[in-house]
């Protein structure tokens, strides 16, 4: 606990830089015009997709016409796309801070607090793009398989929690040890960190539930777990 508390605060004083408070602006900013254009555009047909896909579940007719609800599918329909506006834009605002933010977050890192920290490069760019594609639609998968259990008080709150620290930690270690860190250290690192990284995703998690936090929270994960990830590859090296 004692190195992700350290960590949390690290990247918290670094939002204090102005140049690092104005950087967590623009992917919240990218993602809410490019999912609010989506949205707009597609809203309709959307609705009526989904709300089809529904009308034909089994059992779904029967449950229909018990309530009398003629609407009720195009209504869920329209429910199922408000609540995955959340993780959704939660996982652009990951992609954007992967492959265009976390370059310039560890340079700005790296040359401010970690100046004799030799660069092993164990890592490639091709290999962060790849493992943050992959990741990804791992999410995708697991998001849509355990929509069920959204139906189970307390889940709609649990699994998303579960899922985001889950993509946290696979995407963003890799992003920050691929320049810095060995192939054995990275490894190492994942394996043996793999408990607290989990941890500390869940807590940076939770912060998606403060109202338009959530936008903040990649961009923060981003800086926590470089901090976390170069303060454990330092203590290794001494």
């Amino acid at each position: 606990m004692k190195n992700i508390f350290r960590a949390l605060k690290q990247a918290f004083e670094s939002l204090l830089r102005l140049r690092m408070f104005l950087l967590i602006l623009g992917p919240p900013i990218v993602t809410v015009f490019v999912l609010l254009v989506l949205f707009i555009v597609y809203w309709s047909a959307w609705t009526v997709g989904i709300a089809g896909v529904i009308g034909n579940l089994w059992g779904f007719q029967w449950v229909q016409q018990v309530t009398g609800l003629t609407e009720l599918a195009l209504w869920l329909a329209m429910l199922f796309l408000v609540m995955i506006f959340i993780p959704l834009a939660y996982v652009i605002s990951v992609l954007i801070v992967s492959v265009f933010v976390m370059p310039i977050v560890l340079k700005w890192v790296g040359d401010q607090d970690y100046r004799t920290l030799e660069k092993r490069r164990g890592g490639t760019v091709a290999g962060s793009v790849w493992n943050t594609v992959k990741a990804t639609i791992l999410f995708v998968v697991a998001f849509m398989v355990t929509l069920p259990l959204w139906l189970i008080p307390g889940c709609q709150l649990l699994v998303p929690l579960v899922l985001t620290a889950w993509l946290n930690k696979k995407v963003f270690l890799y992003d920050v040890l691929q320049d810095y860190a060995s192939r054995e250290e990275r490894k190492s690192i994942e394996s043996e960190e793999s408990g607290s990284l989990y941890l500390m995703g869940l807590l940076l998690g939770l912060l998606s539930y403060i109202p338009l936090a959530f936008f903040f929270v990649p961009i923060i994960s981003a800086l926590s777990y470089t901090y976390y990830g170069l303060n454990a590859l330092e203590e290794r090296r001494k």
